[in-house]
């Protein structure tokens, strides 16, 4: 599971909400933003993740779609920050499977293709509406971006 993961982690003084209970357990708070990034490139994947690590968030890397779910469950994030176009599975079609598994966490899209749009128009007709960047972004607008909400 996190075996194939980026797995890093820092310390923020950003306090983010409590995370919800479960099985009737008291709320667990989070000191650090969860944040998994998405992408079949794994250079642009791993380069992510260590930034917001740096910048006081917990952040994991992923490489597919299919790995991404497998983290996601390990790290119950805050934010999946995913790529549009991968093979196999579209980070639109993740982000749909994270909806249904953790209706809480933030997903955001990024990508450089015009072809994104067609799956963007698709997912809205089917009742999800995501946040999307545009490829390339600077660390410095990602981070902003991914602090506000």
């Amino acid at each position: 599971m996190l075996e194939s993961a980026i797995w890093l982690q820092s310390e923020s003084p950003q306090t983010p909400p409590p995370r919800a209970a479960v099985d009737g357990e008291p709320p667990i708070a989070r000191t650090t933003p969860r944040v998994l990034v998405v992408d079949d490139g794994s250079l642009i994947a791993d380069t992510l993740a260590a930034i917001l690590n740096e910048s006081g968030f917990s952040a994991a890397a992923a490489h597919s779609g299919e790995q991404a779910l497998e983290v996601a469950r390990d790290l119950q994030p805050d934010i999946v920050l995913t790529d549009v176009l991968m093979p196999r599975m579209s980070g639109v079609e993740l982000g749909i499977s994270i909806r249904k598994e953790f209706p809480r966490a933030r997903v955001v899209l990024f990508s450089g293709q015009a072809a994104t749009s067609e799956l963007m128009d698709k997912a809205r007709a089917d009742g999800y509406d995501f946040e999307l960047f545009a490829k390339p972004i600077h660390p410095e607008e990602l981070l902003a971006r991914l602090r506000t909400r």
